[in-house]
């Protein structure tokens, strides 16, 4: 019984393990078109219409799922991940819009410590190895920013400070899902969307920004970040339900790899040495935390 129990374990740890890197593409992919879309849109305006026009998605996998469970702690987590989340991912769009992708996304990432930090203080434990590949997965994201701040000539600070406020938002909140999918997943997603409209369009308001898109051309880029978003999101939430909190949320921290990529591809962004060495160092990481597990 007992090797069943750990063939078990280790299967749904496999599967952990697979659902958090693939949101962590996702994530990264989303990022990166919400970031771009931000240079000629506030941020909060892009968020709002990816949240709305994702929405009847979210809503249809809720009812198929048949797994709506309207409790205390589904609301009351969704509601958390939705403030927090909308304040995060804002502030994130923000930086990556007026700043260097390069930088700003390393930065935002190191939204891992909130619920690795979580995991930890829930009684989770991880082997050595699995330890050192976590630092040294967080050291590779932080050093895939390279030293690009003299990039920054004019209000070189505030893509950084967004950068931050994004970490701490994104960090809070993939601990909120992941306390609220352990009774419902959909349901701390759909109550978290629908926290985020209420958020965003008090943003919208209150800094008197564009609250409908320029052309109907961006409808599409604003359905592909709301659908890749939310497609993330509940991944990780599923992830981090058969798996350890603490190593899923490191793997799909791993999300600045995907924007980097992007970045380098579409907008010309170079990576500087100190970059590349941080992307290895990234995976390098990924890979102790699979094999030491």
């Amino acid at each position: 019984m007992a090797e069943i129990a750990r063939c078990w374990h280790d299967e749904r740890t496999d599967v952990a393990i697979f659902l958090a890197l693939i949101s962590s593409v996702l994530w990264g992919t989303s990022d990166f078109i919400g970031g771009t879309v931000s240079r000629r849109l506030p941020s909060a305006t892009v968020l709002l219409w990816a949240t709305i026009l994702s929405l009847p998605f979210l809503a249809i996998v809720a009812l198929v799922s048949g797994d709506l469970q309207w409790s205390s702690t589904t609301v009351g987590w969704g509601i958390v991940a939705g403030v927090v989340g909308a304040l995060g991912i804002a502030s994130l769009y923000q930086g990556l819009s007026t700043g260097v992708m390069g930088v700003v996304a390393p930065i935002s990432s190191t939204s891992v410590i909130v619920p690795v930090i979580v995991g930890f203080a829930l009684g989770e434990s991880v082997s050595i190895i699995t330890a050192i590949g976590i630092v040294v997965a967080i050291v590779g994201v932080v050093m895939a920013g390279g030293p690009h701040l003299r990039d920054f000539s004019t209000g070189g600070h505030r893509p950084i400070l967004f950068a931050l406020g994004a970490a701490l938002g994104i960090g809070l909140s993939l601990s909120a899902i992941a306390r609220g999918s352990e009774a419902s997943a959909v349901s701390t997603l759909l109550t978290m969307r629908l926290t985020y409209v209420v958020v965003l369009v008090a943003l919208v308001l209150v800094a008197s920004s564009q609250i409908r898109p320029d052309r109907a051309a961006s409808l599409v880029p604003l359905l592909a970040i709301g659908l890749l978003d939310t497609s993330a999101n509940g991944l990780y939430a599923v992830a981090s339900r058969v798996g350890p909190l603490v190593i899923v949320a490191v793997l799909a921290s791993l999300y600045p790899v995907a924007t980097l990529v992007l970045a380098r591809q579409l907008h010309g962004e170079r990576l500087s040495r100190v970059q590349l060495s941080g992307v290895v160092l990234a995976l390098a990481g990924v890979c102790a935390v699979v094999g030491g597990r």
